[in-house]
């Protein structure tokens, strides 16, 4: 065990209760399963309520199921609500069904709503569909709108494909925008192809644009061409960045051949930075070499993400008119990710035309990361090197054999 990860644990026992909290709270970010034995003693033990809460939480980060039995005992005996629920939330973060009677009791028998929130969203994460049913009665009738949500995302989580007829209704008939959001997104999860049209009659009549974004991001994730006349539509026309975003990243995931042209449509007209950048990502990913010299031109953009999406898209088209854009970028961008994902271009490119400017840069560069990409651009243009000497070796090979026995 490291001194800082000792330091730490030590921190968990200090009189000072902020110096606990961050401990904890480190520890939970690191990871380290060592660290579990420490966090559960301070969550038993500590009077301090903030404290337990950032021990539950880090516990639940660090998934060590080791600390299942004892954290289900420990959430008997404590009397703070909001503890009791971030201990409950950790349980789902651990996955052990051992938990499942103990979220099962807290879902049908505990009154505050914080706490049978967290049990219910817990349960789809022990991956025990026997939870379905219970689940989908929730949905059906609890009254309060934050267990609903919890009990719409376990169910999805779960991978009921069952439940997509109620997830639809919900859709359609609920007055609540949170319950239609967490219903379109679950459509998204275990929809399939039979949610596509009620996604798409319930968006066109949608007011609320966190919906919206949530039905294109569904559409996307079900990724099948009937929606793709709607999500050009939304791209090329709706009024809201955030949804016009996620209609390009949706567009991403489906293969016709009408995205590409409509991309690239959009890419000139598009004014918000945010939406640009995703649209560029998808160009790249749809690897669209006519898209290549206006994903050069934005390599001009103020906005480090666009010049970073550009140079990551160029590198995933790997078309040659990108290497001098490329290189140019490497040398004189300020912005160190950009440069590293120039650097990243250049490898898939492997232009060996580029190998002794890459050589130069490399001397150059003060960044770690980008040096280190560099490098791996350069070994990647010496492994292209060298596989085209051992082809050429053996294409004379055979014309020698050829020779030999033709005479």
């Amino acid at each position: 065990m490291s001194e800082n990860i000792a330091e730490l644990l030590e921190n968990l026992s200090s009189e000072n209760p902020e110096k606990r909290v961050k401990a904890a709270k480190i520890l939970g970010e690191l990871g380290d399963r060592k660290a579990t034995p420490e966090l559960m003693r301070a969550l038993k033990e500590n009077p301090d309520v903030k404290t337990r809460l950032a021990c539950a939480e880090a516990i639940g980060k660090i998934g060590d199921r080791s600390a299942t039995d004892l954290l289900i005992e420990t959430y008997k005996h404590d009397l703070d609500k909001k503890v009791k629920a971030a201990m409950l939330a950790a349980l789902g973060e651990l996955g052990d069904d051992s938990a499942y009677d103990t979220l099962m009791d807290a879902i049908k028998t505990v009154k505050a709503v914080s706490v049978r929130a967290a049990a219910t969203e817990a349960i789809g994460k022990l991956n025990n569909k026997a939870a379905a049913e219970i689940l989908q009665e929730i949905i059906k009738n609890e009254k309060n709108v934050k267990v609903v949500v919890a009990a719409i995302k376990s169910l999805y989580l779960l991978g009921e494909r069952k439940a997509a007829t109620l997830l639809i209704e919900i859709l359609q008939s609920s007055d609540n925008s949170l319950i239609r959001k967490e219903a379109a997104a679950g459509l998204g999860r275990i929809g399939g192809r039979v949610a596509i049209q009620p996604l798409i009659t319930q968006f066109k009549k949608e007011e609320n644009d966190a919906v919206r974004e949530a039905i294109v991001i569904s559409l996307g994730r079900i990724a099948n061409s009937i929606s793709v006349p709607t999500l050009i539509d939304v791209l090329k026309k709706d009024s809201s960045p955030i949804v016009r975003k996620s209609a390009a990243w949706a567009l991403r995931r489906i293969r016709d051949r009408k995205i590409s042209s409509a991309l690239l449509s959009q890419l000139d007209k598009e004014t918000y930075e945010a939406v640009k950048q995703e649209i560029i990502a998808s160009l790249g990913k749809h690897r669209e070499r006519k898209a290549v010299n206006a994903i050069i031109e934005t390599l001009k953009s103020k906005d480090a993400q666009v010049r970073r999406a550009a140079v990551i898209a160029l590198g995933e088209i790997k078309d040659n008119k990108a290497v001098e854009p490329l290189l140019h970028q490497l040398e004189s961008d300020k912005n160190a990710e950009v440069r590293k994902y120039a650097a990243w271009g250049l490898g898939q490119l492997k232009s060996i035309n580029s190998k002794e400017h890459l050589q130069t840069l490399l001397e150059k560069e003060t960044n770690p990361e980008v040096k280190e990409m560099i490098q791996s651009a350069i070994d990647a243009i010496d492994e292209a090197i060298r596989q085209a000497e051992e082809e050429e070796r053996k294409a004379l090979e055979r014309a020698r054999r050829e020779e030999y026995y033709y005479f």
